[in-house]
């Protein structure tokens, strides 16, 4: 009986572009990125060849013009040919790398007010188990104002005994000024954990909130 040998056929790194990756230039950020108001950032593109093993063929930190860019609302960001991102207002938009013809999933951009602080009120909490209780949250400018639409999430710090539940609305991507509602499950201590999302660590804001639950 003839055996019949077949060929493996393997990519190479001048295979046609098959997809290409967008992020911030801070890693660990994927599919969405948080900037503030007046703040700049670039776009790292890569783009990859298909089948396996699949090569990385152009790299906008070694080629960044070999790349085009676009934003979906120019008016809260744009992005220009070398791939520098600067924002102009709040709101969202989203973020495209372009090459051969293959276009980059939608990399979506928050853009919140230029913030000084966030500030929760009121500073800590008693309360009995079973109670229901609020904690109201606002960003201020650098003149002490209140400010509109800067997102942030809120969370329990899970260094301390889970004695209530996260927040009614969510616990992510929520907007100053906003009011969150908790409930107190069991006795003991715990801290609500309010922080902005900001790309960069000088530019993020925590606000904490001891609380102590006592028995019903």
């Amino acid at each position: 009986m003839a055996c019949r040998s077949e060929r493996i056929a393997f990519g190479g790194p001048n295979d046609p572009v098959a997809s290409v990756g967008i992020t911030l230039s801070f890693p660990g950020y994927i599919s969405d990125a948080f900037l503030s108001v007046g703040e700049k950032d670039t776009v790292r593109a890569q783009a990859y060849t298909g089948g396996w093993p699949s090569f990385l063929r152009y790299d906008s930190s070694n080629d960044p013009r070999r790349f085009t860019y676009s934003s979906s609302n120019p008016a809260v960001a744009s992005v220009n040919a070398d791939g520098v991102v600067d924002t102009h207002g709040p709101g969202a938009t989203s973020l495209f790398a372009r090459v051969d013809g293959i276009t980059s999933p939608a990399l979506l951009l928050t853009v919140s007010p230029h913030a000084a602080s966030l500030v929760a009120e009121p500073e800590s909490v008693m309360v009995a188990a079973g109670d229901k209780f609020t904690i109201s949250v606002k960003a201020l400018g650098m003149s002490g104002e209140s400010l509109d639409g800067v997102v942030f999430n809120a969370g329990v710090d899970t260094t301390y005994w889970a004695v209530t539940s996260v927040p009614d609305e969510g616990s992510w991507k929520l907007k100053t000024p906003t009011v969150l509602h908790f409930l107190a499950r069991t006795s003991g201590r715990v801290r609500i954990l309010l922080t902005t999302p900001g790309e960069r660590l000088e530019s993020r804001f925590t606000a904490s909130v001891p609380i102590t639950v006592s028995a019903p």
